[in-house]
């Protein structure tokens, strides 16, 4: 029996480039289809704790942490011991409007900023402060009935941002005072099943042009089939097949881009038996030819 979402949505809010929410969830909840978009996601943590699959690790993200995931990494999150009660908000910013802002402020591009700050982090007392603060004035602009709804947009939009840089700046200071490149580390989960199902989609992303299957995995990791089969699906949203198939579509994307290889060197490459059967796939998941991709403009 799936267990349905029971949550209060606090506030919700969205614009052109911008989709904000905040809530609070009573009882368990399931993703029950893959969930992921092509836009920054910005998710802190009010209230309780959660396990937080991304890409291919799992966080262990409690209170007043805050995470960046970016575009179209797969993500998921389950209970803790049990107890699903957690508070929340998020914002997701698109490339389309904020790509520039990032550039003009930081001086990097949208797709460096997310190789620089994806990840989660422990927000300083100073930090969360700042962050429910000016997350309160945005809320407080969007509860007005503006007589110029575009320049009130405008000003939720840059406020929006002062939010993306003040945890950029906490992301900075946090590798400043551990002395490391990355934080992504120092929240994952290191035992029990959740550890398991990370190697396992660390496997699959440092092999996934091979041939590789359900049996395989579960005699690699000493576990069992229909075991592997549940665990992947509940902590990760989705299957073992559909998380492969994604991972050689998204190099497959990469080397479409950013190589010349043919088509049907791409698709042996990515792990697909055949181009055609690469086409097929490909253009289930984009709408389009492997062909049409290459060629759209950057």
């Amino acid at each position: 029996m799936v267990k349905e979402e029971i949550k209060d949505n606090l506030f919700q809010y969205e614009v052109e480039g911008l989709k904000i929410s905040e809530s609070y969830v009573h009882a368990a909840s399931s993703m029950k289809t893959r969930h992921y978009h092509e836009t920054i996601e910005l998710f802190v943590l009010t209230e309780g704790e959660r396990y937080y699959f991304v890409d291919r690790f799992v966080y262990h993200m409690k209170k007043h942490m805050a995470l960046l995931i970016p575009p179209g990494q797969i993500h998921k999150t389950s209970a803790v011991s049990g107890k699903p009660e957690h508070g929340r908000f998020l914002l997701q910013y698109s490339k389309e409007v904020f790509g520039t802002m990032i550039q003009n402020c930081l001086g990097i591009s949208y797709e460096e900023f997310c190789l620089k700050y994806s990840g989660m982090i422990s927000l300083s007392d100073i930090g969360y402060r700042r962050l429910q603060d000016k997350f309160l004035e945005l809320k407080e602009e969007a509860s007005k009935s503006p007589e110029d709804p575009d320049y009130s947009s405008s000003i939720i939009k840059c406020l929006s941002f002062e939010l993306l840089l003040i945890f950029s700046r906490e992301v900075d200071k946090e590798k400043a005072a551990l002395g490391i490149d990355t934080t992504k580390d120092s929240y994952l989960v290191k035992s029990g099943i959740y550890n398991t199902i990370q190697k396992v989609t660390e496997y699959i992303n440092n092999n996934y042009h091979s041939d590789i299957s359900l049996d395989s995995l579960a005699d690699r990791f000493y576990i069992s089939r229909a075991g592997l089969t549940r665990s992947f699906k509940n902590i990760t949203g989705i299957t073992i097949v559909q998380y492969l198939t994604t991972v050689r579509i998204r190099r497959a994307c990469n080397l479409l881009k950013n190589s010349s290889d043919s088509i049907t060197d791409i698709a042996q490459e990515c792990g697909f038996g055949n181009v055609t059967y690469f086409e097929k796939v490909f253009r289930r998941i984009h709408g389009m030819t492997p062909r049409q991709y290459r060629n759209i403009p950057e």
